[in-house]
């Protein structure tokens, strides 16, 4: 029964336009409550306006614009209950007890708006709306967590014990975790009761323990998970391509990835990839990583290495293939190096040997 109950309730969310149904609310209040409220909430999508900047324009003290915000709220709840906001709170209690008993803001907004159209007002929507349910509780954002909302204060405990553990073992092994790692550890830790749902919760609306770009986790501190800079921005672009890139493509993957923060120019990556030991040039501006096998160079050196390692006769064809695999560099670059007479000596049938 309680199963069905859950799915009546979401479609009949589903059904609910939730912005309209939230400003239909709003429009019931006077015009310069709604206003306050709009410009508090950032509904007008012109930013967020200070208590100060608001009582400035209505020639009011910014404590009266306290007061009227505070008694618009108090208004909206009473309006909601004739517009069954309680289906909007049930759903979002729903959700957040079945994700471990804690979520973020950005995930409950996430969760009551299916689309990613408008996702600033959405925001700002989701804000409002838990802030007319007096069940739920919430905690501020600090350097561990984001803010958080939960409704009984154990559930919160229990993440901030989950996330200290975590924290503990990673600063501990200095090793990055993949997620069955962390679900496995969480249960060698006492934690087995959490589902994989509430974990991923868990994760979500901490601050220490991270996901790279490649799908590791790891602790924020770290360049590789959490990177400030060009060179292990290119490093992680890299290893999420695995294959090597010209600097340009690297630049664009980059600034595609990391699209919130300073753009990347080309020439900059260029310079960075050239001043790091984790790179090697493998072809004209086109860059590898060292942990795949390559190693710094010419065609000449690579060339020197695939026949110095056997030291037999290889056909001009397999010797093209053996450096592609560490070069990316024309057939006619590699066959012209072998014309090297001091190094190289030629037999019948384009077969070579070292001198």
């Amino acid at each position: 029964m309680a199963e069905n109950k859950e799915k009546t309730d979401e479609n009949k969310l589903g059904a609910i336009d939730i912005n309209r149904h939230i400003f239909d609310m709003i429009n019931e209040l006077s015009e310069r409550s709604r206003n306050i409220i709009s410009k508090r909430f950032n509904l007008d999508e012109k930013g967020v306006q200070t208590l100060d900047k608001i009582g400035k324009e209505y020639g009011i003290t910014r404590e009266r614009v306290r007061q009227i915000e505070s008694e618009s709220i108090a208004r909206l709840k009473q309006i909601g209950k004739k517009h069954n906001i309680n289906l909007i709170f049930n759903n979002i209690r729903e959700t957040v007890e079945d994700r471990g008993g804690v979520m973020s803001e950005e995930e409950i907004a996430k969760h009551l708006f299916k689309s990613k159209s408008h996702d600033n007002v959405n925001k700002q929507v989701s804000l409002l709306v838990l802030s007319l349910d007096d069940k739920i509780k919430t905690a501020k954002e600090t350097k561990t967590y984001k803010k958080i909302y939960f409704y009984e204060k154990e559930n919160f405990a229990k993440f901030k014990d989950a996330v200290g553990v975590l924290g503990k073992y990673l600063a501990e092994n200095k090793k990055n975790l993949s997620f069955e790692r962390i679900s496995s550890l969480l249960k060698d830790k006492g934690f087995s009761y959490l589902p994989k749902k509430s974990i991923k919760s868990y994760l979500e609306a901490n601050k220490i323990i991270l996901q790279s770009v490649i799908g590791e986790w790891g602790h924020q501190k770290w360049p590789h998970i959490n990177p400030k800079n060009v060179r292990d921005k290119s490093y992680l672009t890299l290893k999420k391509s695995k294959n090597p890139l010209h600097f340009v493509e690297i630049a664009d993957k980059m600034n595609e990835i990391w699209k919130n923060k300073k753009r990347a120019n080309n020439q900059t990556v260029h310079n960075e990839l050239i001043k790091d030991k984790r790179f090697v040039l493998v072809g004209r501006g086109i860059y590898a990583l060292k942990e795949w096998g390559y190693k710094q160079g010419t065609v000449l050196d690579v060339l020197l290495e695939i026949l110095n390692k056997d030291n037999k006769k290889m056909s001009q064809r397999e010797i093209i293939e053996k450096v592609l695999e560490k070069r990316k560099v024309k057939k006619n670059t590699i066959v012209l190096n072998l014309q090297n007479k001091k190094y190289f000596e030629k037999f019948s049938n384009k077969f070579y040997k070292l001198k």
